[in-house]
């Protein structure tokens, strides 16, 4: 009978180390009698979605169910003991549900590949490998570069080295390409330009392919440093002169207003009685 993932949690870790040393020692002495038809293939997963690995419903009287990383049990691919204990292989995300199948949450380009479930039944021992196929996403892989880039932005002086290499974990291994403005630049995990010039500066992008498909990364720019341009003075704004007097004109000045407000006031007056 399958222990549930969440039992036991009250024994200490020597003694669940313990529980899982004995089941690997009585598990893999025997290897399984035969081999079940895999199921139908999987729909390629994004990266980030639930994979869901059933268990074959065709067998009855199945006592426990293990599961295991690659197209063998072995023990130190084991994710999930026959007693449904977490194994060497398990990184946390994988949870087993009621029929024993096996959920892989938010995955990632690491987790594509093969998997291996082993069940125990009243007629022996039988297995059976799935496969997932997880897409990267569509912002592409990161690229490791040296010197550093912002945002897919790497600056470099003239004549400076430059690296730019593929860091992901993908199964099976993929075969790298590097093209240079979609043109090819070169094979292999790492790119390295010794001595940058003018004709280098441009988009880099790494290309991964392999039995579960085609994988793309996130696109690097090489260019030059920005030219840090000193802020020159603002021009100063020449205000038009203004009129201004002082001493004996402004003076006089003062003093003839009145005067032909006077007069002026006198004569329109006189226009309007002559009028009249």
């Amino acid at each position: 009978m399958r222990c549930p993932l969440g039992a036991g949690s009250g024994h200490s870790a020597a003694w669940r180390r313990l529980l899982l040393t004995g089941t690997l020692l009585a598990f893999f002495p025997c290897s399984a009698s035969s081999e079940l038809p895999s199921s139908a293939s999987l729909d390629p997963l994004t990266e980030g979605a639930d994979a869901h690995l059933p268990v074959p419903r065709s067998l009855e009287g199945v006592l426990s169910t293990s599961w295991f990383r690659g197209h063998e049990a072995r023990p130190e691919a084991m994710i999930f003991s026959p007693g449904g204990l977490p194994g060497p292989g398990h990184t946390g995300r994988e949870t087993l549900d009621t029929q024993g199948s096996l959920i892989i949450r938010n995955v990632t380009t690491r987790d594509a590949g093969s998997y291996t479930v082993v069940l125990e039944t009243s007629r022996g021992r039988r297995s059976a490998t799935e496969q997932i196929q997880v897409k990267a996403s569509s912002g592409g892989m990161l690229l490791l570069t040296f010197p550093g880039n912002k945002q897919g932005i790497l600056r470099s002086e003239l004549n400076y080295s430059v690296i730019l290499q593929w860091v992901a974990s993908i199964e099976p291994e993929p075969v790298l390409r590097w093209t240079f403005n979609g043109r090819p630049r070169g094979i292999g995990e790492r790119l390295i330009i010794q001595r940058l010039s003018l004709e280098d500066l441009g988009t880099y992008v790494c290309l991964a392919e392999n039995s579960q498909g085609m994988y793309i990364s996130q696109p690097v720019t090489v260019m030059l440093p920005q030219v840090i341009v000193d802020p020159t003075d603002p021009v100063p704004i020449k205000l038009k002169p203004t009129l201004s007097l002082s001493g004996g004109p402004a003076i006089a000045l003062i003093v003839a207003a009145p005067v032909v407000l006077v007069t002026s006031a006198v004569f329109t007056l006189t226009w309007k009685l002559r009028c009249d």
